[in-house]
């Protein structure tokens, strides 16, 4: 060893002077110094700009993604699995926040792809959480209920703050998911939950946790949701208070859902002109954060109802339909593409499976063959041997075949959950619900225009009359479902032919029906 280390600084001796050497050492030495310096400083780039992306989240969401964008392009640079898929989680949050589904659709499965999140379980159970939220405002709720699960039993064993508050985050959502349901005992089960691990940690220890694990304020106003969607306002009122104050302590810009949980607090307890002020707070609040408030503005429509304010009730009326309507066109575009997203990577799946089958049926094959060259030899073993490997092939491809089976029943729910949206409408009849128009709106949103132009006068209550004869409920029922007699409701129909300029004659439903689904 020493005699082969000689030979080699003979060489080098040979070749250069010990100055030439020395200096050539000095300069492979400082350019590995700037190598790794740059690394290093490159790292705290990265680290600046998500510290910057977090500081933003309910803040301005715009600044958030554009931080986090930056930071991105360096970890891309850098191959920095980790740093990548935290770049992508703080993107992902703000496409979700601005309903850009089509662009989130691609962050989301890079972000899902890092090698980090195999090693990081923290970091996957946040993507996990986040996917679910992504499904949720798609209003693909079992998809959402799935992720949120998944992410839970991630977290099953860990206790660290940060683990505990994105469980929390989960509870909440999980919560969320029931309340859609109106299932809200196990709604608040589920929030109860959540807010004795978010109160469970210190104020102080809380506030030192990255935002994109926090969630506080919204766990709070998720609390008061289920209370208002209960018609419990009273319950509702200290949480809303306490999700404001702490989304005000934790310097939220975004508070336009605690402006309308104000409004609905106000509109439940006969308040009608306060309702109005928080309904009005909440939409500028979304305008400002790009966001449309056509289900806030059918609010509003119905407080100036009960104020008997016409001009302005009909005023918000036709506000709301118009966003309806453009919230209804994206809400179908996005659902679609992702459901084609989700049958297009279903196919290849398929596809994929069915090469793996060709190629276990050639592999069979060939493995008969080379049998077949040795039969004389060990006959017996290899008829054996044969008879194990057919049987083990088709039992995968019996597998792969259930698998494939499986899947196009996960596609075929899906559908059939997009189309169950629009079925709620009867239920809410029957129900007597204060929210029936504006829902019938959403879904049917050229309605109220179109009878509006045979008489712009009609009321609000006649236009929901006109909805529930379009419906196909007979006098009988609209009288028991809205607790009138018969022959008020006959009058209704008689004054509502007189409205409509129809002659005695025609059936007052085919007429309303032809008239609404002409093209």
């Amino acid at each position: 060893m020493i005699t082969h280390f000689r030979l080699i600084f003979s060489f080098w001796r040979s070749a250069f002077s010990l100055k030439q050497i020395i200096l050539l050492f000095l300069f492979l030495i400082q350019g590995c110094h700037l190598y790794f310096c740059q690394n290093h400083n490159l790292s705290k780039e990265i680290d600046k700009l998500v510290s910057l992306s977090d500081d933003y989240i309910y803040v301005d969401f715009g600044k958030s993604s554009e931080f986090s964008k930056k930071a991105l392009k360096i970890a891309i640079q850098e191959g920095d699995s980790e740093k990548r898929a935290i770049a992508y989680y703080y993107i992902v949050r703000s496409l979700v926040f601005f309903r850009k589904f089509e662009e989130c659709s691609l962050y989301l499965e890079k972000g899902l792809q890092e090698e980090a999140l195999q090693k990081n379980i923290l970091l996957k159970a946040s993507f996990l959480s986040l996917q679910a939220l992504y499904y949720s405002r798609m209003s693909l709720l079992d998809q959402s209920y799935q992720k949120y699960n998944e992410a839970l039993n991630l977290l099953k064993s860990r206790s660290d703050t940060e683990s505990q508050l994105v469980t929390a985050n989960i509870y909440s959502g999980i919560a969320d998911y029931y309340t859609d349901l109106k299932d809200y005992r196990i709604a608040h089960l589920y929030i109860d939950k959540s807010i004795a691990i978010s109160e469970k940690i210190p104020l102080k220890e809380y506030l030192t946790v990255k935002k994109m694990y926090r969630n506080k304020p919204l766990i709070y106003f998720h609390k008061s949701w289920i209370f208002l969607q209960e018609k419990k306002a009273s319950l509702a009122y200290s949480y809303i208070q306490k999700g404001y104050d702490q989304a005000v302590l934790e310097k939220y810009k975004y508070l336009a859902p605690f402006y309308e949980a104000y409004g609905d607090y106000y509109f439940q307890t006969h308040e009608y002109k306060h309702a109005i002020t928080f309904y009005e707070k909440c939409v500028q609040n979304k305008e400002n954060f790009g966001q449309y408030s056509a289900y806030v503005d059918s609010k509003i429509a119905e407080s100036y109802k009960m104020l008997d304010n016409t001009e302005k009730e009909i005023y918000f009326l036709q506000r709301a339909e118009r966003r309806h309507k453009a919230d209804l066109a994206d809400d179908k575009m996005i659902v679609q593409k992702e459901l084609d997203r989700i049958l297009v990577k279903k196919q290849l799946e398929k596809t994929q499976l069915e090469k793996n089958g060709v190629m276990i049926i050639a592999l069979v094959i060939s493995g008969f063959i080379l049998l077949l060259i040795v039969v004389i030899i060990r006959y017996q073993k290899i008829r054996r041997g044969k008879s194990k490997i057919i049987g083990e092939q088709k039992s995968k491809l019996s597998e792969k075949e259930t698998e494939i089976k499986e899947r196009e029943e996960k596609i075929e729910k899906l559908e059939q959950k997009v189309a169950e949206s629009f079925s709620e409408l009867s239920d809410m009849v029957k129900e007597n619900s204060s929210h029936f128009w504006g829902r019938f709106q959403e879904i049917y949103p050229d309605f109220s225009t179109k009878m509006l132009k045979i008489n712009p006068h009609l009321k609000v209550s006649e236009l929901t009359f006109c909805a529930y004869i379009y419906l196909g409920f007979s006098t009988k029922e609209i009288a028991e479902y809205t607790f009138k007699a018969n022959k008020t409701i006959e009058n209704n129909r008689y004054n509502l032919r007189k409205r409509l300029g129809m002659n005695p004659e025609e059936d007052l439903m085919i007429w309303i029906r032809n008239y609404i689904d002409k093209v």
